[in-house]
């Protein structure tokens, strides 16, 4: 066998003539690129911006779910607000996209007065693949006038969403009304048509749908709630008496 010859250093190095007893890698070393770090990696700020946007509209998005941009649109509310006479059952018709009945049928909303003078709220709905109902309790606060404040405990987020009563004659409907917004930056906007009845006349909507144009809030996001196949309705017989009945 033959021996292999010596591997001669120099051929791998060779020293640097300009700065003596320095070595520089030759042409034939291998140049490993450096791995990257959080230093030499650059976010571009608008990336950081489009982020914090998108986080704002998420938490926004638990209370409402049209979002726009400025502060919140100034909405007149019912003068002389008569929270005795709106208490009872209301049946959801018409609503903006709202997060927390996605999926939902028969929805209702029932109002009682608490022994703490704040307002019961129970919100009740129905799987409308399931049929299985559940509901959420919560309790309102009255801020003024028809400006109400509720709070719903076992929410993801437990935090005050405003509820305003843009209008209501108490007996056949009343169209409520809420939007947040951070800073004036951004907003978002949710608006319910409820009714006393689960199956109102068309004079009862075209009044609810005068008062959001009057309120100049928008229908063009309206959306509408299954009410059929609902099974049992509560109807009032005369002045706080309610019997239960089996309607379509």
């Amino acid at each position: 066998l033959q021996q292999q010859p010596k591997v001669n250093k120099q051929s791998i190095y060779q020293s640097d003539e300009r700065k003596p007893g320095r070595r520089v890698c030759s042409k034939r070393s291998e140049i490993r690129p450096e791995p990257y770090t959080m230093a030499t990696i650059r976010i571009p700020r608008w990336a950081g911006i489009g982020v914090g946007l998108l986080t704002v509209l998420l938490l926004l998005g638990v209370e409402a779910q049209v979002p726009g941009f400025g502060k919140c649109p100034k909405v007149p509310v019912v003068e002389n607000f008569d929270t005795y006479a709106y208490l009872g059952r209301w049946y959801e018709q018409e609503k903006y996209p709202f997060f927390f009945e996605l999926g939902g049928k028969c929805i209702t909303a029932d109002y009682s007065l608490n022994p703490d003078g704040t307002i019961g709220v129970l919100n009740t709905q129905k799987n409308s693949i399931t049929g299985n109902e559940n509901s959420i309790v919560g309790s309102a606060r009255i801020v003024q006038s028809a400006r109400l404040a509720v709070r719903f405990p076992s929410a993801p987020f437990n935090v005050e969403a405003p509820y305003w009563v843009v209008g209501t004659d108490y007996k056949t409907f009343a169209v409520v009304y809420a939007c947040s917004d951070l800073r004036g930056f951004i907003n978002a906007k949710v608006a319910w048509i409820l009714t006393r009845k689960r199956h109102p006349d068309i004079e009862t909507m075209k009044k609810a749908y005068a008062v959001l144009d009057s309120a100049k809030i928008s229908r063009a996001y309206l959306t509408r709630t299954d009410q059929k196949n609902c099974g049992e309705e509560l109807v009032k017989v005369s002045k706080g008496v309610y019997k239960t009945v089996v309607k379509g």
